[in-house]
């Protein structure tokens, strides 16, 4: 009796677990985003966000793309200007689509961090714990290699380490048209740490159009000499998904 028990109790589970992780759907899919402001008056300032996200799946495998970019000014004064772009490869262990190892490239520049070049290259392994259309968790760990190149004019010497990646993605659909969005990575080295969550909420407006209210978090334990160690963004852009 007892063993019968057991036997049911894990084939509910193995049951459980597969009707949550569900192959992903094939194909290319991705989002265009982008806001701007403009003020005028005592002070005029002009701000530009834009970003492109992208996904190729196959059912052993799957591609993903970001490229970002961020501009801002004060009294026709720069004072940020970052760009970003980041590319993943999985390979699925399985037709189901749940555990996966990873190789991830990542490049950002940032003049005003006086970072000229910061490059990422990691190999890993992931879980979607739950792929639904409403619910989805991921998780991911992996380790690599990080060489930050700084621009002429700072002080600090460019430098490469060995660091360790941690991520985590959960989104969270409260009915068809609202969703919440929040992500977080860790970037760990003995040189230098990098933390970066995305917070959002997203709303759809018509269509494939929605509306997109983000906050940003980065923080730095080692940033160049004179800069501070957090940036935080609040942004509310228009997105199209395709």
């Amino acid at each position: 009796m007892k063993k019968r028990f057991i036997l049911v109790a894990l084939t509910s589970a193995l049951t459980a677990q597969q009707s949550i992780a569900k192959p992903q759907e094939l194909g290319l899919s991705g989002s265009g985003e982008a806001g701007y402001s403009n003020t005028t008056g005592n002070t005029d300032t002009e701000a530009l966000f834009a970003s492109l996200k992208s996904s190729y799946t196959q059912k052993t495998y799957k591609l993903k793309g970001l490229i970002e970019a961020q501009n801002k000014k004060e009294n026709n004064v720069r004072t940020q200007e970052r760009y970003v772009g980041d590319f993943q490869g999985n390979k699925f262990f399985s037709d189901y689509q749940d555990a996966y190892g990873f190789g991830q490239f990542r490049a950002e520049n940032d003049r005003f961090a006086s970072i000229n070049l910061n490059t990422y290259l990691l190999v890993g392994l992931g879980y979607n714990f739950i792929q639904e259309k409403d619910l989805i968790l991921t998780a991911e760990a992996g380790i690599g290699n990080q060489s930050t190149d700084y621009i002429k004019e700072s002080t600090d010497k460019d430098f490469s380490q060995t660091i360790g990646k941690l991520y985590g993605n959960f989104e969270y659909g409260f009915n068809s048209n609202v969703r919440f969005l929040q992500d977080a990575a860790a970037y760990a080295g003995e040189r230098q740490t990098h933390y970066e969550t995305n917070t959002g909420l997203k709303v759809k407006l018509n269509g494939n159009l929605s509306m997109k209210a983000t906050f940003k978090y980065r923080f730095n334990d080692n940033p160049a000499d004179g800069k501070k160690k957090e940036d935080t963004e609040t942004l509310i852009t228009l997105v199209y998904d395709f």
